[in-house]
């Protein structure tokens, strides 16, 4: 079994969680899937308010915070066995489900506007966890693969260029409504 254990998806399932949002962490898979299929496992089934189910590949990045306007996506690479992984589980799930990646930045250096100080984080979309602010925003896999260029072939990975990225991701605040209460 693999340990989730990293402080990006620690920090993801606690804002789950606060904003009540049901979403079901799918490590158990991990080795099991990816031997048996040969495709890489995704993460999170997550079961937003009023939208569709997500399979969801969260990506975890630093990214200094240089702008009082929140702007932190800076880093959006990811692998194309990460896309062509969700792609796969997508055609599996059908269309109920949507594929997509969730790039979750971690605010580190730089200075946070007066108004991302409170435990949410005000109008920047800034979360708080273990003392950590973070910025959660979604990319879905069909939209970013049609827009992904080759970052290194070494690596086998590619990003979106970042006025591209900054167009087609959204904030997840935005994206997936709180759980009424």
């Amino acid at each position: 079994m693999k340990s989730r254990r990293s402080h990006y998806e620690m920090a993801f399932e606690a804002y789950l969680d606060r904003r009540g949002t049901a979403y079901v962490a799918v490590e158990d898979v991990h080795h099991f899937g990816a031997k048996a299929t040969g495709v890489k496992a995704f993460d999170y089934i997550v079961y937003p308010a009023g939208a569709r189910a997500c399979l969801v590949d969260l990506k975890g990045r630093k990214s200094p915070l240089q702008a009082a306007d929140g702007e932190c996506r800076q880093k959006n690479w990811v692998t194309r066995s990460d896309i062509t992984g969700l792609r796969s589980w997508q055609e599996v799930f059908g269309p109920e489900y949507e594929a997509v990646f969730v790039f979750a930045y971690w605010l580190a250096g730089g200075t946070l506007d007066a108004a991302a100080h409170g435990e949410q984080g005000g109008d920047l979309g800034v979360f708080r966890f273990a003392g950590r602010p973070y910025s959660f925003w979604l990319a879905p896999v069909a939209v970013y693969a049609e827009h992904a260029k080759r970052l290194s072939a070494r690596w086998d990975t590619v990003s979106v260029p970042r006025d591209t990225f900054r167009r087609i991701s959204r904030r997840l605040e935005g994206s997936w409504e709180a759980a009424p209460c």
